[in-house]
């Protein structure tokens, strides 16, 4: 029986998106695609703690490529 899973490289580490049983020794067969995941990145680390609403607003301006002063927040 073939199944299908969708994963992505981290840098050290496959992960998938779903749950899948694998067994030791089990071969598998990888397909690398031209397409790329969005990096996810813990903002909190960087700026300290803040609340939730401010994490979506520094998310945001992050995404928007602006500069993010931690005195701000």
């Amino acid at each position: 029986m073939l199944k299908s899973v969708h994963a992505y490289y981290d840098g050290r580490k496959y992960v998938t998106q779903g749950n899948i049983a694998v067994k030791p020794n089990q071969r598998v067969i990888i397909t690398f695609l031209d397409e790329f995941e969005p990096p996810k990145r813990n903002l909190k680390k960087y700026v300290g703690k803040i609340s939730a609403s401010d994490s979506i607003l520094v998310s945001k301006a992050v995404a928007e490529g602006r500069k993010v002063d931690s005195n701000e927040w």
